[in-house]
């Protein structure tokens, strides 16, 4: 390799010029090139490509922060969404994504099945029940339990998924004492997207009942958000991030979990309606 006289220490320079021995003047250069270089190389991480499950409470908020999760990092983050219960299904039948969002008995199931990390779950939120009108339909009363049961009663229909907040709002029903008398005019959807594009193509007093983030997701469509069930019968779902045990890429799920319970984080769920 050639070197540059005039990009060395004047020194070397010295030395080369004023007839020093040659393997003095060796070692100098040396020495200059060896201080020259650094003392360690950066590290290059290639991007990966990860899985991650998720029930779809937290969906609208995870589309908002999984691509900036890319921009910031470089790594990608596949998205499917589903009900609590077929997740847990799909995890024990041998599929293996490497993060998985959802309440915690699921995870609790997969822990004892092997399936889920029992080290590093982190919430992510709750979410809570809510009723849903399409926009331009007369909007009940439902300040107090008595009001809302009254709207249920007075309701051309009743649609509510079949997921987890439909199991709960089953009870609500038993509890007021109304589930029989509404019994007829109740509509069952598998999810909450579901409901929501069944209320967008109904028709007079129609009422519906799911999570606030997949209520909230459709009011641009023409759904609007009447409001939350009252306090003394709400209920909120927690939900929690974890790691597959057969997770491709366990530091990058890591990160991405770091990512989406930051504050930043919390910021961008609560606007979807995640607590």
């Amino acid at each position: 390799m050639k070197t540059d006289r005039h990009a060395l220490p004047r020194r070397v320079q010295r030395a080369l010029t004023s007839g020093a021995s040659l393997a003095s003047a060796a070692t100098l250069v040396a020495a200059a090139v060896t201080v020259s270089l650094p003392v360690a190389l950066p590290t290059i991480v290639s991007a990966a490509e990860i899985q991650v499950y998720s029930a779809g409470a937290v969906e609208p908020g995870l589309l908002e922060l999984l691509p900036a999760w890319t921009r910031e990092t470089g790594h990608v983050a596949r998205l499917t969404v589903a009900v609590p219960a077929v997740l847990r299904q799909r995890v024990e039948a041998g599929e293996t994504p490497d993060v998985l969002i959802a309440p915690p008995a699921v995870m609790d199931a997969l822990v004892q099945a092997g399936k889920v990390n029992p080290e590093g779950r982190v919430p992510v939120g709750r979410v809570g029940v809510a009723m849903a009108i399409r926009r331009g339909a007369p909007a009940p009363d439902i300040s107090t339990t008595e009001r809302f049961k009254q709207a249920i009663l007075d309701a051309d229909s009743l649609v509510y998924n079949r997921a987890s907040t439909g199991t709960y709002f089953e009870r609500v029903l038993d509890r007021l004492g109304i589930a029989d008398t509404v019994k007829a005019k109740t509509v069952r959807h598998p999810d909450g997207s579901t409901v929501m594009e069944h209320l967008l193509r109904g028709s007079g007093r129609e009422v519906g009942i799911g999570p606030v983030p997949e209520i909230r997701a459709y009011e641009s469509k023409g759904i609007q958000l009447v409001g939350p069930l009252p306090a003394d019968i709400q209920n909120y779902t927690v939900y929690v991030a974890g790691i597959l045990a057969g997770a491709r890429s366990p530091e990058v799920s890591a990160a991405l979990i770091r990512f989406i319970t930051r504050p930043a984080a919390k910021t961008t769920f609560a606007a979807t309606g995640v607590e």
